[in-house]
């Protein structure tokens, strides 16, 4: 089968599908929120349009009480699952245009969700109804499920298998990760370490808009902050003086590589622990720099999953009391609660957790999902160098059955996911849907044994 012939004829309306979805500003807002919309508007918005869509093109359609639009096709007691995500993170920091006004520059398609995970998802589709178009979806079923909540911990997938009790696939994937696949995942949890902390002249700080990425910009709020600037200039910091205040500015990165961005909640701490010689607001901004842990004595390596992350996605001052969030992913062999302790000790907070963690994903290397992914790929690709892998991301290959993170980054490509100016290459994005539909026909039709 020539999957790039298959594919050939919707190039044009799978770009035309990606630029309107995109243009949905489909980031979850708490004021919009409602019974039939539990994202907010956007959300819902860029759900309804995945809806029309596969309406358009015969799918079955369930809305799934707004928090997933679902959309079915074929017979046959074998299912495979795609599963994809409608939502996004803030578009945060400067970008090139609007972040919502998608453009074509040197081959590459600029906006918010383009590889995360719109792009991603409309290959999919679009291989999914290539297939349908061509009479090859025979004796199984494809079924689409579209989330609206996997940047915030994956709630839409939550309400879509353990209240309206829907079908497991038999195999599936996830198309929000990179290339080749990936067969494991580190657990990731949220902590809030807290201090005590007289900060003089400063009124607040606030900076950060989700734990999983690395703030990129903090706005701290302070009286008589004419020397404060002075400093940071003399000092070479990139920030701005505002009326009230001072801003500082960073670089954003996804929460599972926090070493790529540059941190300015930490920046922040270091400067203001500096300018005032309060050491435990130094430490805090030094040690911190390093993601690993090894800096604080937190650091671990598991032997599967390899070493632990440590992002500070949000910070937040008032009322004399400091507070963060920190974005935690490590490996199978790590105690969480003594890491935090250990972590507490160290720096001199308290911290506040709970037990909703996002436990870690492993599958057999040579299982028969893993195998036939990573054949797919290969035989559409002609690329046997790059293995399957672990990652710190977390997918919804941990709230499906029998699903892993399958492309739709290729090997060497930095899409920019979670920061300014992400993008997907077109070229990726037309392989992308050659490869899922040489893997969703695999899938439906190989023989296990």
């Amino acid at each position: 089968m020539n999957y790039k012939k298959l594919l050939e004829n919707y190039k044009v309306d799978m770009l035309d599908a990606l630029r309107h979805f995109i243009e949905i500003p489909s980031v979850y807002d708490e004021k919009t929120k409602a019974k039939e919309m539990p994202f907010g508007k956007g959300v819902n918005d860029a759900l309804t349009y995945v809806a029309r869509l596969g309406e358009k093109f015969g799918f079955d359609v369930d809305r799934c009480d707004g928090y997933c639009t679902e959309l079915t096709i074929g017979e046959g007691e074998r299912m495979i699952g795609i599963f994809a995500h409608a939502d996004v993170v803030p578009a945060t920091g400067k970008w090139t245009k609007g972040p919502f006004e998608p453009f074509i520059e040197d081959g590459k398609l600029l906006g918010r969700g383009s590889s995360d995970d719109k792009g991603p998802m409309i290959a999919a589709f679009y291989a999914t109804k290539a297939l349908k178009d061509a009479g090859l979806i025979r004796n199984f079923r494809v079924r689409i499920v579209v989330g609206g909540d996997e940047e915030r911990g994956s709630g839409c997938l939550e309400h879509y298998y353990h209240v309206l009790k829907k079908e497991a696939p038999t195999y599936g994937f996830t198309p929000d990760s990179s290339f080749p696949l990936i067969y494991g995942e580190k657990a990731i949890s949220g902590f809030v370490p807290t201090l005590d902390i007289d900060l003089p002249d400063v009124i607040s700080i606030e900076g950060g808009v989700v734990p999983n990425a690395v703030c990129d910009l903090v706005k701290v709020k302070m009286k008589n902050h004419d020397k404060f600037a002075k400093y940071l200039s003399e000092n070479k910091i990139n920030f701005e003086e505002n009326d009230d205040g001072v801003t500082f500015f960073g670089k954003s990165s996804h929460g599972s590589i926090p070493e790529f961005g540059v941190n300015a909640a930490l920046i922040c701490l270091k400067t203001l622990g500096d300018f005032y010689n309060i050491e435990k607001l130094s430490l805090l901004g030094e040690k911190l720099q390093d993601t690993s842990g090894k800096a604080f004595g937190c650091f671990k390596h598991s032997k599967l999953l390899a070493d632990t992350t440590y992002c500070v996605g949000i910070i937040k001052y008032e009322n004399k009391k400091l507070s963060f969030v920190v974005n935690f992913r490590y490996g199978e062999e790590v105690n969480k609660v003594e890491t935090i302790k250990a972590f507490d000790k160290f720096f001199g907070t308290k911290s506040i957790y709970d037990d909703d963690d996002s436990p870690y994903l492993l599958y057999d290397p040579n299982c028969f999902l893993v195998k036939t992914l990573l054949k797919a790929y290969q035989d559409e690709t002609g690329d046997k160098k790059d293995y399957p892998m672990i990652t710190g991301g977390g997918t919804y290959a941990k709230h499906a059955a029998n699903t892993i993170a399958f492309g739709a980054e290729f090997p060497g490509v930095d899409t920019k996911m979670h920061e300014p100016d992400e993008f997907i290459r077109l070229e990726d994005f037309y392989k992308a849907a050659e490869i899922y539909a040489r893997a969703i026909l695999a899938l439906g039709t190989a023989d296990e044994n």
